[in-house]
């Protein structure tokens, strides 16, 4: 079964909190144990093996006894009742013990017994002694030219129960901490995540035929509204993708349908009477020439087509020399140039040994497009002039024509697709308006650069700017 996003967080909140707490308790646990045997027992049953050894020294003549206060004569020893005291040679052999311990005797283990002969005051924990696990202390006395060891056990009983009751105590509030994140943390996570479902709910009504709607934007400029923004963002751009899409359809339609009826018309026109050869001759002709314009746009959405396709994918781009290519697009474009009166001039020349990175058809195409729609809009006399300069990593290639240039409301929309502004209408220039749409998207495929400056009636200028080649 898989989780939802709120699930996870909270369960990952609960096990991070789980843990901090298990930590918690351990290292308490582990204080507090420390605490009670260490700072409490082992400093009870060391100062009375301290107190016995003193006065162990202070009268070093036997016979050696357990000082204990006899029945009666002074107020109850706390520090005594319930410890048991016993005194031994370096043998074993007990010498004295307290009452405390009637007939049993404190364990001196040989390993014991070597340890406070090299002076060592040992503590451990004796699991098995009577009913009781105790804490006992031995410390080495010297008195009278002979080492003794004093040796106080402690029931370790009370200090156990302690600590289970502290671990109770811990593992309880550990629990209901616990519990109590988790609900406090089940409440906040569907609160945080409350406005991310409506975002999802409201991003489910928008459909294809609902792109102008946008997603409720909180009031909080956080992490959510930043989300919120970004994602009007997109439905921004994806609106405006679908309507060029949808433009670019409806022209392209138009645009295949107007030369088609045209065909056909001709067609049936000519089918129905008998002609003479000259007049069939002329209908295939004017066929041929409405059938070469309709491969021709044919070809320019393909190459669309293509370009959309590889959007946001690296181009595969070659080295080309600028030179030569600039020369073959002259020289291809020289006789349409001659017929309109017009003169291509191509300077500074020694700027032409530069290359740039861009497939070499690809360039080819970008460049005739430029310059062939020069040509067509300069008058009878004008110039098109070619110059070309390294910026920085890039090379740029300026064409600039003599013709009425470009109104400033056209500027904007002059790379679109199927766009003919209004003095290609008026002079009926043959043309589709896809060649500056695909340049440009040729261009900016290989990571370049395509704009146009532009006055009326002094011309436009088009740059185009490519990675230099390395």
């Amino acid at each position: 079964m898989t989780l939802s996003f709120k699930a996870r967080l909270t369960l990952v909140h609960l096990v991070a909190v789980a843990l901090i707490l298990v930590g918690t308790a351990l290292t308490a646990n582990w204080a507090l144990s420390r605490a009670v045997l260490s700072q409490i027992i082992d400093a009870a049953i060391l100062a009375l093996a301290e107190a016995e050894a003193a006065a162990m020294v202070e009268k070093p003549h036997p016979p050696t006894h357990v000082h204990e206060m006899a029945p009666g004569t002074a107020a109850p020893s706390f520090a005594r009742l319930d410890k048991f005291v016993q005194i031994v040679r370096m043998d074993g052999g007990v010498m004295a013990r307290s009452v405390t311990l009637g007939s049993a005797r404190l364990p001196t283990k040989p390993g014991l017994l070597t340890r406070l002969q090299e002076g060592q005051t040992v503590f451990e924990t004796v699991e098995d002694f009577g009913e009781e696990p105790v804490r006992m202390v031995s410390l080495p006395v010297d008195t009278g030219g002979t080492r003794y060891a004093v040796q106080v056990a402690m029931s370790l009983d009370d200090a156990y129960a302690v600590l289970r009751s502290a671990r109770l105590l811990f593992t309880g509030m550990a629990v209901s901490i616990l519990v109590g994140v988790g609900l406090i943390g089940a409440l906040l996570t569907r609160r945080a995540l409350r406005p991310i479902d409506r975002i999802v709910s409201r991003a489910r009504e928008i459909g294809e035929g609902s792109l102008s709607e946008r997603l409720p934007r909180p009031a909080q400029q956080d992490e959510i509204g930043r989300l919120v923004d970004t994602l009007n963002e997109m439905l921004g751009r994806i609106q405006e993708s679908f309507e060029i899409q949808r433009r670019f359809t409806a022209d392209a339609a138009h645009e295949l349908q107007s030369p088609l009826s045209r065909l056909r018309t001709e067609l049936e026109v000519t089918l129905r009477r008998h002609r003479d050869t000259a007049e069939y001759e002329d209908t295939l002709h004017s066929c041929l020439d409405k059938v070469e314009r309709l491969s021709i746009l044919t070809r320019e959405l393909l190459t669309l087509a293509r370009l959309d396709a590889e959007q946001g994918r690296a181009a595969a781009a070659g080295t080309v020399s600028l030179g030569p290519l600039l020369e073959g697009v002259v020289r291809r474009l020289a006789p349409e140039a001659e017929r309109r009166r017009v003169t291509i001039a191509v300077h500074p020349s020694q700027t032409l040994s530069l290359s740039v990175r861009c497939a070499e058809g690809l360039a080819d195409l970008v460049f005739t497009n430029v310059l062939d729609n020069a040509v067509k809009f300069s008058p009878p006399g004008g110039q098109v002039v070619i110059d070309t300069a390294a910026e920085g990593a890039a090379v740029v290639v300026a064409v600039s024509d003599a013709g009425p240039g470009i109104p400033a409301d056209e500027i904007s929309r002059v790379f679109e697709r199927f766009y003919r502004g209004r003095v290609a209408r008026a002079t009926d220039s043959r043309g589709f308006g896809l060649g500056l749409a695909i340049s440009r998207a040729v261009v900016e495929n290989h990571g370049g650069q395509m704009s146009v400056e532009t006055a009326v009636g002094r011309g436009a200028t088009f740059r185009i700017r490519f990675p230099v080649a390395s």
